[in-house]
């Protein structure tokens, strides 16, 4: 015969009951006093108050005093507002030293002014695919206090291998100072990104690799500024050093742009020649092999063509910009 009771899973949930843990507050010596709702954001008003404990520098008995100004506590966000926490922390005093101290909680830490679920928070962003500015605007918190948080992680370096083709290059960070980046060139995979590009810094971190790991290097590509080959050779004794394709191109296209430039300006500015060589520019510096098909109403020719008829019309002005573009 079949039973008419009613059988409960239980499973791992949690309940909450009170509206304190419902925001991640669990400190129980927390009292929220009342919340006020503005149009951008939910400010709690809340103290820390707890029995007198004793005198942490003569062990002596405190009192209660008075309570501490309101600390301003970023929080996580409550019905999708950003949260200010206002925490007013009692304040004790010994009776013997009369010396001060002052409420503390695992909410916050000692002299600390974010709350440590936005921090767990932090943490846990900066293993997505995030900017350090976009968890800092998701977060309602300033991008040092992220970058300070990414500042105490500790990575672990893998010195035992290194990619057969490596890729050395240099990127532009922290208002314009460079920062070196070496890839593996087949995969992309960051092998190390250094804070900056100078030698020195370049040649400590590869010399933590042992010189058999460094020998199985076989390609390193490079820009064409020539300034890491001295290196390179040290480092990688096997290794060729080759120019990187995306720099030879942007050379190439730089060059010319500047010849371009030049032979335009040996027209007059309101001839054709001029305003064909300085509107259509960017059909000029464009791969001639991917040239699209698609007829379109220019303004300077007044007329219906391809991106190859412009290509044809501009470079009968000047042999010596024809000469150069099918160089």
């Amino acid at each position: 015969m079949k039973s008419n009771h009613t059988h409960i899973r239980k499973t791992h949930m949690e309940q909450l009951y009170h509206t304190t843990e419902l925001i991640g507050i669990k400190d129980k010596n927390i009292k929220i006093l009342f919340i006020l709702k503005h149009q951008t954001h939910l400010e709690i008003r809340a103290k820390l108050d707890y029995d007198s404990p004793g005198c942490p520098h003569c062990q002596g008995k405190c009192i209660k005093y008075d309570f501490q100004k309101s600390s301003k506590i970023p929080i996580l966000d409550c019905q999708g507002f950003p949260t200010l926490l206002l925490l007013k922390k009692r304040r004790f005093q010994c009776k013997s030293c009369r010396k001060v101290t002052v409420a503390e909680t695992a909410l916050v830490k000692k002299n600390c002014q974010i709350s440590q679920p936005i921090w767990e928070k932090v943490t846990q962003l900066h293993t997505e695919n995030m900017t350090n500015i976009a968890i800092a605007r998701r977060l309602h918190i300033s991008v040092s206090v992220v970058q300070r948080k990414l500042a105490q992680f500790q990575f672990e370096h893998d010195f035992t291998k290194l990619p057969k083709v490596l890729s050395w290059d240099e990127f532009s960070r922290n208002k314009g100072k460079l920062a070196f980046i070496a890839q593996n060139f087949e995969t992309r995979s960051i092998v190390t990104i250094l804070d900056n590009n100078r030698q020195t810094t370049i040649k400590n971190y590869f010399y933590k690799y042992p010189r058999a790991v460094r020998e199985t290097v076989e390609v390193v590509t490079v820009d064409m500024s020539g300034s890491y080959i001295p290196i390179i050779k040290k480092l990688f004794p096997r290794a060729k050093i080759v120019l990187d394709r995306f720099h030879i191109i942007q050379h190439l296209s730089r060059a010319m742009m500047t010849t371009r430039i030049d032979i335009m300006k040996t027209f007059d500015t309101h001839s054709l020649p001029y305003r064909s060589m300085k509107n259509h520019w960017r059909i000029l510096q464009k791969d001639s092999r991917k040239l699209s098909l698609n007829r379109f109403f220019s303004r300077t020719f007044r007329q219906t063509v391809t991106p190859r008829e412009v290509v044809q019309k501009t470079l009968n002005f000047s042999e010596e910009l024809k000469f150069y573009y099918e160089l």
